[in-house]
């Protein structure tokens, strides 16, 4: 069975089959090739992984995202990271990956970020005589931290899945998703000095306190998310619905980019994400379910185990499987089916569940803007004109840039723990 499992949604994937779709044809067909349990175990199995209070916080982060993606946000976001590093050389390139930070604070989704400071950003830095390939490698990588910094959609979905507190995780998410910044900075600041990038003239205080007022509002939105959840004011799934209601009043009153001309596209693009995720979290707790009905968590704990009783070394085994996984499967599918099969492994070693979900995401991230299943690649490739094979070389500095940061966490787990143990629920 696990092999007719593996093997046609190996063909499926192949034939480009969309993932939440290839998930339940393969689990399908696993289970009719068995014959010992009954068809109807597939609807009850994904109604079961769906029915889940906690999930409700997707449709409303995803939501508030697209309210304030199409509010008026980006440009002022823009604005006040020029004022900030648009004078370092790559300045625009710098300006990208802080945008995009900041924006990650907003969307929760690393395909809003993209294509949010994408649209703005990638123009600017071909305006400024930038290669297209440079700044659409900028972009793809920095648009990834879109799922690390809170709120994450990929972190609700683990910790619904492993029963993590979705709170702690948004915490552990935030010093990793600055290292990842950080080091994409680093990259672009090399890359764009053996290229003659220049940066802008540097802001004057008053230009920096003007740009901040105004995108501050923005700037809010994370911080009431986050704190009303540590201070035990509301849930994180409450959260995502005063999100949307602050979302909503920013980009009708404040920022007026929001017109009721714009709702009905900002809706149908919110209940179209919002079923593709939750096809996905359906069709991958089935295949997750098979998997351990047919005991493969312990055999690849075992498997593990017999390498190395190391935690560090057993983590780093599951980094390079879940690089390898992250180029071929989405990141939400990824975390469904892998998550309920690694994290009894990892448990056993000590590890620290939060850390593990945080560690997950930050390396699935990185398949983000890895062929062949790179939404962001694909993203910037459609505003650059570019094909994913023109860009790909100059991205690998960049994907190795935050692989260190993945190995780091992995060494130093207290980067991720600290924040949840000092200010965690």
């Amino acid at each position: 069975m696990i092999g007719v499992l593996f093997g046609a949604l190996v063909l499926l994937i192949i034939l480009n089959v969309p993932v939440g779709v290839a998930l339940g044809m393969a689990s399908t067909a696993a289970l009719l090739f068995a014959g010992t349990m009954p068809i109807a175990l597939i609807s009850q199995r994904m109604y079961s992984a769906m029915d889940s209070f906690p999930l409700l916080a997707l449709p409303f982060f995803l939501l508030a995202g697209k309210l304030m993606e199409h509010g008026g946000i980006s440009t002022r976001l823009v604005r006040f990271a020029s004022s900030l590093v648009g004078h370092i050389r790559a300045g625009i390139a710098m300006v990208s990956v802080v945008t995009s930070m900041f924006f990650a604070g907003i969307s929760g989704s690393a395909v809003a970020d993209t294509a949010a400071v994408g649209g703005v950003l990638i123009p600017a830095m071909l305006g400024k005589g930038y290669d297209k390939d440079y700044a659409a490698a900028v972009q793809a990588t920095a648009g990834s931290i879109g799922v690390i910094i809170p709120p994450s959609v990929p972190m609700v979905i683990y910790g619904v899945t492993a029963g993590v507190s979705i709170g702690n995780l948004f915490l552990g998410g935030f010093i990793p998703g600055v290292l990842v910044g950080l080091s994409l900075m680093a990259v672009a600041y090399f890359i764009g000095g053996q290229r003659g990038y220049a940066g802008d003239p540097r802001a004057t205080l008053a230009q920096v306190w003007q740009s901040f007022k105004e995108s501050v509002w923005a700037l809010v939105m994370p911080v009431i998310i986050l704190g009303g959840i540590l201070g035990g004011i509301f849930t994180p799934t409450e959260a995502a619905a005063i999100a949307v209601v602050y979302a909503a009043f920013v980009g009708f009153f404040v920022y007026k980019g929001l017109t009721l001309e714009k709702l009905p596209d900002i809706l149908i693009e919110t209940v179209v994400g919002t079923g593709t995720i939750m096809l996905i979290i359906g069709t991958a707790s089935l295949f997750a379910w098979i998997l351990t009905s047919a005991r493969v968590p312990q055999m690849i704990g075992e498997a593990f185990l017999g390498i190395s009783r190391s935690s560090t070394v057993i983590l780093m085994l599951i980094n390079v499987l879940l690089l390898i996984v992250g180029t071929f499967i989405e990141t939400n599918a990824a975390i469904i089916m892998l998550a309920p099969i690694l994290l009894p492994l990892v448990k056993t070693m000590g590890v620290d569940p939060v850390f593990f979900g945080v560690m997950m995401v930050v390396n699935l991230a990185i398949g983000m803007a890895t062929p062949p299943v790179g939404v962001t690649l694909f993203v910037v490739c459609s505003i650059t004109k570019r094909t994913i094979r023109e860009i790909f070389p100059t991205v690998l500095p960049f994907l190795g840039a935050m692989i260190a940061i993945l190995i780091l966490i992995t060494v130093f787990p207290s980067l991720v723990t600290f924040m949840p143990s000092v200010f965690g629920v």
